[in-house]
């Protein structure tokens, strides 16, 4: 009986190739941002001051190009004092050779002792040109001041 459902399936073509996971690929390098101030609040009676910074990052390595955001702030991100903050980067460039653009989520935040939580995401469904359906995680390491990223990202084949 199985084998008559999977014969009638395929002969009215619904029977599908199997699926299989995207290639995984990374583009690693640097990058030097400039933080601008644009907004700063004092902090209300028991909470903590906020503020809001435009960000201009110039990436080279494997991402080679530029971004422009907006990141919003609560805390003091030092140890001894919690902080968060959220922002969204419009890259426009290229990855590995391939150029368009994607938004680009963060969400980072510390606590009293110093210990980070940073997740940046690339926003689904926002890659354009040859990077249309580009999927991914941008993580970062900052070593003796310098900005290192690595982009783990897939590409519809």
């Amino acid at each position: 009986m199985r084998m008559r459902v999977v014969l009638a399936l395929a002969a009215a073509g619904l029977a599908t190739a199997a699926y299989k996971e995207p290639t995984m690929h990374h583009a690693t390098g640097t990058f030097a941002v400039k933080i601008t101030p644009e907004a700063q609040a004092p902090a209300p009676a028991g909470g903590l001051p906020t503020g809001r910074m435009g960000i201009a990052k110039t990436f080279s390595g494997g991402l080679t190009g530029t971004a422009t955001g907006t990141m919003i702030s609560a805390g003091a991100p030092t140890p001894g004092n919690a902080g968060a903050y959220v922002a969204v980067d419009q890259f426009t460039g290229t990855v590995d050779g391939r150029r368009g653009g994607f938004l680009l989520l963060h969400r980072g935040t510390m606590d009293k002792a110093g210990k980070g939580d940073l997740v940046i995401v690339i926003s689904p469904d926002t890659g354009t040109d040859a990077l249309t359906g580009i999927a991914g995680t941008l993580s970062i390491e900052i070593k003796d001041g310098v900005h290192h990223y690595d982009l783990a990202y897939t590409l519809p084949e």
